[in-house]
């Protein structure tokens, strides 16, 4: 037998065929008392005897398993007939309820094209001529389609090596297993997509967007030029009136001047995108207002897919992090019980996306400053003055032995050798501030407190080397104290108050979700839309479109 014929057919299969074949002439193997063997390309395959009986498969479940093996399935759809005793599932209530849910793949953003629902149509109504040729097709076709509406059509971490997330890909051979036992097929077809009332809503903003489209846009953009205040009067402001109409389905009219009625439409504008609504049309507002509908539908588009590889039970209780919102929310049972400000690794530290367990935090923490800050930022400080970092900071070698800067001759090093440690110690100028937030990780972040508190006004807020410092880190202490304390305010107060590094253990660890949701909707309906900071969209997107995604897939 050639290679070629056994690198098709696994051994595993080989073995099955083999003792198939063995007991086809009897009901039971019992019979047989002694081993048998076949040699196949150099291997020897054994049938062992007096084993467990085994039942004879029919005439039409061996032509079924032959059609399997040359049909060169994949060995979960294989190993399941082969659990079932190759025993077909695909009867025409299953056939029809899969091609209506496969017609039905662009209302997720999901490709039609990628499921051969025209080459099943076909072979469905093929009968019995292409009976087993249907079941094999139809079998294919639901593991990719259930796969894809479950957990994503993409590898995150293959698009962005920042995009550290694992979707939870389904088991193949259980959906089969479920797909057979249940009594409701559309029923069963419909829960493979994510519960979460997020991506419900997500599909409403996309059939929304189509119609949008559809009727021509939100007409003409506003023009470049400088930011437009209050009193200001120019032809500008009547585009800004004409497409904030559109947007919002008011009439905001057609004057030139930048009176309170456009200030007032502006600010709610500004609110749904994230940004200060201060009512000021400067450059990131008009950027906003002049996105297209269907840059929001690739958003929308992308946003589905991070709904689906977070296709988890994330916890009644959990802390949520979205980095494109620059935000942090604490969630209980559905409802948003914390909510504070961020900000998040700039360009060149990007914050990660990964899920993780909160387990402790660290109240008046010491920061042992990161080897790239160290050699990067802070060696050329030594180096022009010894005593640059002031007192709060000290200088150690690796053993932990403190050294005096102002007797080290900084200028001997560079980043590759400079072979000292720096920490920082608690104190409320600490870059850390008074509290950090921990769930060890690979990649060395947490959320923490920060001196630097002037960063949360701005619209944009990337400014860390990576970690995530919170606006409201108190508040967001107490929240998480609350569940294993009557009077989580004292306690967290009184160990702050020691000044001393301490320890606070959660007695509950909490998932965390650190996230980049740019587009979703909020629960009094508004759609919330903001700017791709690290142009993981854009990446996403376009691995989407890879892989058949288009734009034209919900156009109609």
């Amino acid at each position: 037998m050639n290679s070629e014929f056994v690198h098709r057919f696994p051994l595993r299969r080989l073995a099955a065929s083999f003792v198939a074949l063995i007991v086809a002439g009897s009901a039971y193997a019992q019979d047989l008392a002694t081993t048998e063997a076949a040699t196949v390309g150099g291997e020897v395959v054994s049938a062992v005897m007096n084993a467990e009986p085994e039942l004879v498969l029919t005439r039409e479940a061996r032509a079924f398993r032959t059609a399997l093996e040359t049909a060169g399935v994949s060995d979960s759809l294989f190993e399941y007939y082969e659990q079932n005793g190759f025993v077909p599932i695909w009867d025409e209530s299953r056939k029809a309820a899969l091609l209506d849910v496969l017609l039905s793949a662009d209302e997720h953003g999901l490709p039609k094209d990628r499921y051969g629902i025209a080459e099943l149509a076909e072979l469905f109504s093929d009968g019995s001529v292409a009976e087993a040729e249907a079941e094999i097709a139809a079998g294919k076709a639901f593991l990719t389609y259930a796969r894809d509406v479950s957990s994503g059509l993409l590898e995150p971490r293959s698009v962005d090596r920042d995009i550290a997330i694992k979707p939870p890909r389904p088991e193949a051979v259980a959906l089969l297993a479920e797909l057979e036992a249940t009594t409701d097929v559309a029923g069963f077809f419909r829960a493979l997509a994510p519960a979460h009332p997020q991506y419900a809503k997500l599909q409403e903003e996309l059939i929304r967007l189509k119609d949008i489209i559809a009727a021509g846009d939100w007409g003409a953009k506003v023009s470049g030029g400088p930011s437009i205040k209050a009193g200001n009067s120019s032809p500008r402001v009547v585009d800004i009136r004409s497409r904030l109409s559109r947007i919002s389905g008011q009439d905001y009219g057609d004057s030139p001047l930048y009176d309170d009625l456009l200030i007032e439409a502006v600010k709610a504008f500004q609110l749904t995108h994230g940004l200060n609504d201060d009512g000021v049309a400067g450059p990131m507002t008009l950027e906003a207002i002049n996105a297209s509908a269907e840059d929001r539908l690739k958003q929308v588009l992308v946003n589905l897919e991070r709904q689906r590889w977070l296709n988890v039970e994330r916890g009644a209780r959990h802390v949520y992090v979205n980095q494109a919102d620059f935000s942090v929310s604490v969630i209980q049972d559905g409802e948003t019980i914390f909510w504070s400000r961020t900000v998040i690794g700039k360009n060149k530290h990007r914050t990660q996306e990964f899920n993780d367990t909160m387990t402790h935090m660290v109240v008046n923490p010491t920061w042992h400053v990161p080897r790239s800050i160290t050699t990067e930022e802070m060696l050329p400080k030594l180096k022009r003055n010894p005593g640059a970092l002031g007192s709060t900071y000290q200088v150690m070698t690796r053993n932990g032995t403190r050294v005096n800067p102002k007797f080290v001759n900084f200028s001997k090093f560079s980043q590759s050798n400079f072979p000292f440690i720096i920490k920082q110690k608690p104190g409320g100028g600490n870059a850390l501030g008074r509290v950090k937030f921990m769930f060890p990780n690979q990649y060395n972040i947490y959320l923490h407190d920060t001196p630097s508190k002037s960063l949360f006004n701005r619209d944009a807020r990337a400014y860390s080397h990576g970690c995530v410092r919170v606006q409201k880190p108190f508040e967001l202490a107490r929240v998480l104290l609350a569940p294993q304390s009557d009077n989580p305010d004292a306690l967290f107060q009184s160990v702050l108050n020691s000044g001393s590094e301490r320890h606070l253990n959660l007695e509950q660890p909490l998932p965390i979700y650190l996230s980049y949701n740019s587009a979703w909707v909020a629960e009094d309906g508004t759609p919330q839309y903001r700017a791709d900071i690290y142009g993981r969209d854009a990446r996403v997107f376009q691995a989407l479109e890879n892989a058949g995604v288009s734009l034209g897939v919900v156009e109609g």
